[in-house]
């Protein structure tokens, strides 16, 4: 960045001047507040457009969702009742490692010297910053305008380094005053790899890969934030290698490519695909976030010596660990290595063209299979997917969408009420094709008004209520009447927001007749489809079952 100007500019203009020009952020999502109105009047002055929600877990899960879309999200709140409400959907930036800053508003520097009991302060004034600590990368506060230039910096260029959010607090008398450039800006530099490690580890993969006959690649979240899917997908094109997803980055390649054989995540896979992945004599895990989701609640059979994982934190083969291996060295080693290419594969589950309801079919109910066959029906190569947490995700599994990236969803930290924000949030990020958000009737009644926000830009998804009676997941896990929701008549919602159409599925052709009419629409359309209680993926029966059975296990040894 070009740090040296003819003219002075406020800590507000450099902030979104700089975040808009070299950061490539065009939208900001935020609510505002007494102690960030200064910082919001510099946002709305800038090219930077605003995006104002209605909550502050939506403004969270909105930046986020737009950073898996555009690379980097900016949050914009006031200070504790904005920021404090906001925490859980920054934590699941944090968990899921997507690169959210996070801009606060907070009280004066004369406030913080003389220490009164403010409005929204909750022990001190340092309370919000240091619970922030907890899911953040890097954080400040910007108590001098001569060092803010060079702090706002270091947080952005850190949250870049680490695809993780970021924290931001600007006091509201500082933000109109004058920066001053510093003549350097130290970089986030990472360390160099260990060459005699990186070239020793490459020659233990290559030995191992070549010897191997069932080699697979697990591609997972850290190389599309990262932005080193094409390297892997490079790497697997030369040797002939398959490639599975999981629920974590589901879409990182196109899911009609012919070298991508499903979702693996243990035992809630598709059957032919965790046969394929357990069955192999060479697993490269890349970017694996090894959680209980991954392993299918500890489902999965994978042999730990037959396994080979590298992410932005370490390398290990079998028993043996690498310590100082750059990711992005290790693949352009990788893809340099003399490995021979494999024979051709029979891929165990290819993506097969899914067959149009017949006349006969019109008056079915619809399950939680029948729901995503049919969806999958009116998906086009433009558009992207949101997904809540329970069966909008897991019956989520077998659906393919042929271009990458446009898959999202929360599927490591599964925190309900992800989706229709972050369906505002794609929309933001990308302006071609359509979105569908898919939510249960539990999760939409906590941010699905949001839809409001919808309306005010002039944005149009579409979005899928599975209405199966209350909370469908924890039934699987253990039931009561804590399950049980208030019955919403979903098809209401849009008379509420005075836009859109809505439509109530309760059969098969009813549920493609709502899709057709939506996709062929430019207004939100908002479908609530009746799924009969005791319906569910088997994912989502074998994932209840796996964790009731845990949740026993654990009490039995209490």
């Amino acid at each position: 960045m070009t740090l040296h100007s003819s003219s002075v500019p406020s800590l507000g203009a450099f902030l979104f001047d700089y975040l808009y020009k070299e950061k490539n952020i065009h939208h900001a999502f935020g609510i505002p507040g007494d102690f960030a109105l200064s910082t919001f009047r510099w946002l709305e002055q800038s090219h930077i457009e605003l995006i104002t929600m209605t909550h502050e877990p939506s403004v969270g899960f909105a930046a986020d969702s737009y950073a898996r879309v555009n690379g980097l999200g900016l949050a914009c709140v006031t200070y504790c009742v904005g920021g404090l409400n906001m925490i859980n959907s920054v934590a699941c930036a944090y968990a899921e490692k997507s690169p959210v800053i996070v801009l606060s508003g907070g009280p004066s520097v004369n406030d913080r010297r003389n220490d009164p009991l403010l409005h929204h302060k909750v022990k001190t004034f340092d309370t919000q910053r240091r619970i922030y600590e907890e899911v953040t990368c890097a954080n400040t506060v910007l108590l001098d305008a001569k060092t803010a230039v060079s702090e706002i910096m270091r947080v952005v260029e850190t949250v870049q380094a680490e695809c993780r959010p970021g924290y931001i607090e600007i006091p509201y008398d500082i933000v109109d005053l004058p920066v001053i450039m510093p003549a350097y800006i130290p970089q986030v530099i990472a360390p160099e790899s260990d060459v005699e490690a990186l070239n020793d580890f490459i020659k233990e993969v290559t030995d191992t890969i070549n010897t191997a006959k069932q080699p697979v690649i697990i591609a997972d979240i850290e190389l599309q934030r990262h932005g080193l899917t094409d390297k892997v997908l490079e790497i697997a094109t030369k040797f002939n290698i398959p490639i599975a997803a999981t629920l974590l980055s589901k879409s990182i390649i196109s899911e009609t490519h012919p070298l991508y054989i499903g979702v693996y995540s243990g035992g809630l896979s598709e059957a032919a695909t965790q046969q394929y992945v357990e069955e192999s004599d060479c697993v490269l895990m890349l970017g694996t976030f090894i959680t209980d989701v991954f392993l299918g609640q500890y489902t999965a059979h994978l042999d730990r010596k037959k396994s080979i994982v590298v992410t932005t934190e370490k390398a290990t083969i079998g028993l043996h660990a690498y310590n100082n291996i750059r990711f992005d060295d290790f693949l352009d080693s990788l893809r340099n290595a003399p490995i021979c290419r494999k024979e051709p594969f029979i891929n165990p589950c290819p993506a097969i063209d899914i067959t149009p309801l017949m006349p006969a079919e019109y008056d079915d109910p619809i399950n939680a299979e029948d729901f995503f066959k049919i969806l999958s029906l009116h998906i086009g190569a433009d558009c992207t997917v949101v997904c809540d947490t329970g069966d909008s995700l897991l019956g989520a599994i077998g659906l393919r969408t042929s271009k990458h990236k446009n898959f999202l969803s929360d599927a490591y930290y599964l925190s309900m009420g992800f989706a229709v924000p972050a369906a505002i949030g794609a929309l933001a990020g990308n302006k071609t094709g359509r979105v569908f958000a898919i939510v249960g009737d539990g999760a939409f009644q906590m941010t699905g008004m949001e839809l409001s926000t919808a309306v005010k830009y002039k944005m149009a998804p579409i979005v899928l209520i599975l209405n199966n009676d209350g909370y469908g997941t924890q039934r699987h896990i253990i039931d009561g009447q804590f399950n049980v929701i208030t019955m919403w008549d979903y098809t209401k919602v849009t008379d509420v927001i005075r836009s859109g159409f809505s439509a109530r599925a309760t059969t098969k052709k009813q549920l493609q007749d709502a899709l057709v009419k939506a996709t062929y629409s430019n207004e939100i359309a908002v479908i609530e489809v009746v799924i009969p209680r005791d319906s569910c993926s088997p994912s989502l029966r074998k994932m209840g079952e796996q964790l009731g059975k845990l949740r026993r296990n654990e009490e039995k040894h209490e």
